[in-house]
């Protein structure tokens, strides 16, 4: 069942985020974003934890590795999803008995990347902007992939 529930959740963030990039002109942290996000909405522990370090890493890169190294384009991208998976590793070894429920297991992996494409955009756009977009079109996500769980399973 996660394998279906992933593609709803990540095709109806996809087509949200565009549909919400292209009216408002605000960018929800990238297109998959929020249909990860909308997996772990009901977890809020590991939903905080993502967007703190998303702006641990926004700070580190933006305000620290910046001043001594020359970043930007894809060079400052791939120092955002670098320090935001060093931070997660560092994340996961503090707290190694963190609840991670059984189900997912299977995408933890993509959570890797996920806080450093938020950091991406907080750079871009905000910490407000980005962070309140990005939960608005999660939550909706979230709604629809639950009613999708209701409709499937009834």
């Amino acid at each position: 069942m996660i394998g279906t529930e992933l593609y709803f959740s990540l095709f109806t963030g996809v087509l949200l985020s565009l549909l919400f990039a292209e009216r408002f002109g605000i960018s929800p942290a990238g297109l998959v974003v929020p249909g990860y996000l909308a997996l772990i909405f009901d977890q809020p522990v590991m939903l905080f934890s993502i967007l703190i370090i998303s702006c641990i890493t926004y700070i580190i890169v933006d305000k620290v590795l910046s001043k001594v190294i020359i970043l930007y384009g894809r060079r400052k991208f791939s120092a955002m999803i670098l320090t935001a998976m060093i931070l997660k590793f560092i994340f996961d070894a503090m707290f190694p008995y963190a609840p991670i429920p059984h189900d997912m297991i299977e995408i933890s992996g993509i959570g890797m990347v996920i806080p450093g494409i938020i950091a991406n955009t907080i750079q871009r756009q905000g910490v407000v902007i980005t962070l309140s977009s990005s939960l608005f079109v999660t939550f909706l996500t979230y709604v629809l992939l639950n009613v999708y769980n209701y409709v499937v399973l009834v």
